[in-house]
């Protein structure tokens, strides 16, 4: 289960509405994930948890907590991690819109026959991708958020939907490039120097095109395998779109808080 929480406004007198929120471990790992609908749910229990996030922030006692009790380093280095988050959310969408149209161009190649040249801008943009995911800001800054303070249950929910943010975006960046995670290390390092590669949708469309261009193997075959592919693919280009958009909502929220 991606998300574990309770929706009521009702609580019991004592209990801290936050620590009903909880982040489940699943949405904290950075591991590769088996296929892109598992990317594509994973973001869908982000999306819940915001929705989680945005009713505990409704709460009048919630927000005199944020607005006043929070101390200013601390409130300066949460907002500046939600402009992190929608810049991480923007990059990964990028990097997504760039797969799924390198996906619909090959496949028009293929239907085509145009294959050579549809298959060398193919590997050319795979290249390309690379480089995207090394440019991406937000996987060199060092997370400090909280650091020498003692958060209350709320400013460990964000903090904790902060990371499972990041490490939702590591994964799909390690599985899109077909590279497996490791626990330690920079990102960018582990993405751009990393020689063992794991079987993905992208590895297995990689595989299938040098099949189909040096043997000859079965077209349909291969158009089958890029459908299957840019259909995933859209799942995930919607789900972080989704993501991006409550993102703001929340951060609007919090902006709302702090100004008055």
């Amino acid at each position: 289960m991606a998300l574990q929480h309770t929706r009521s406004c009702s609580f019991p007198c004592g209990v801290q509405e936050a620590a009903i929120v909880k982040v489940d471990e699943s949405l904290l790992s950075e591991s590769a994930p088996s296929s892109l609908s598992s990317v594509a749910d994973r973001i869908k229990g982000l999306q819940n948890l915001y929705e989680s996030i945005d009713d505990l922030l409704l709460l009048p006692h919630i927000q005199r907590s944020i607005a006043h009790e929070c101390p200013e380093k601390y409130v300066d280095e949460m907002m500046e991690g939600y402009i992190m988050l929608l810049d991480a959310c923007a990059a990964a969408k990028d990097v997504v819109s760039v797969a799924k149209r390198d996906a619909q161009e090959l496949l028009s190649g293929v239907r085509r026959r145009t294959h050579a040249e549809a298959a060398s801008a193919y590997l050319s943009s795979r290249r390309k991708l690379r480089k995207m995911v090394q440019k991406a800001s937000f996987l060199r800054k060092k997370q400090n958020l909280g650091k020498g303070y003692e958060m209350r249950p709320v400013e460990k929910l964000l903090m904790d939907a902060k990371s499972a943010i990041l490490g939702m975006i590591s994964s799909l960046f390690f599985y899109m490039m077909g590279t497996k995670a490791h626990s330690c290390g920079s990102l960018v390092a582990k993405i751009m120097e990393s020689r063992r590669v794991e079987e993905t949708e992208f590895t297995k469309v990689d595989a299938a095109l040098m099949s189909f261009m040096h043997n000859g193997d079965d077209g349909v075959k291969f158009d089958d395998v890029l459908k299957s592919m840019e259909c995933s693919i859209q799942m995930v280009e919607d789900g972080l779109e989704c993501l991006f958009r409550r993102l703001i909502k929340t951060r609007v929220v919090l902006l709302n808080i702090l100004s008055h």
